[in-house]
């Protein structure tokens, strides 16, 4: 063979592997993109739990203004009382007196009683007071 042949013939079979260089370069790569991608499941499963509790807050918190509307909870203050079909819940009322006559204004809060770190949810509603007697105005 030729002296020109046989260069070209090792400059081939030179480069029929990677480099070792190469092979570190694509496991950091590799490695890199793992942990990337690591962070951003544990982002989006922390994301959907929050979404989660919130639900369960805004379901429970209008479930709660829903018996108090209905009469099923007194129409009075309660601070911290548990919910007996989620126990990691507490609700509490508060009833005031609002500057329209005949009106109550009824807050229902809900919040978990555990380590969880969420803020709780409220609703205001006004909602006529059973005491209030219309007529007894007009006699006066």
């Amino acid at each position: 063979m030729s002296r020109s042949k046989l260069s070209n013939l090792r400059l081939r079979n030179d480069r029929n592997g990677l480099s070792l260089l190469e092979v570190m370069l694509a496991i950091a790569l590799l490695g890199t993109s793992m942990v990337v991608i690591y962070q951003l499941m544990g982002i989006g499963y922390r994301s959907a739990m929050e979404a989660q509790l919130q639900s369960d807050a805004a379901n429970l918190v209008d479930t709660k203004m829903a018996e108090v509307s209905a009469g099923v909870l007194p129409l009075e203050n309660a601070g911290g009382v548990p919910i007996e079909e989620a126990p990691e819940w507490n609700y509490s009322v508060e009833v005031e007196s609002s500057d329209q006559i005949g009106l109550l204004r009824v807050i229902v809060s809900v919040e978990r009683n555990d380590e969880v770190e969420m803020e709780g949810i409220t609703v205001v509603r006004f909602m006529p007071d059973p005491d209030y007697d219309p007529y007894a105005l007009e006699e006066n």
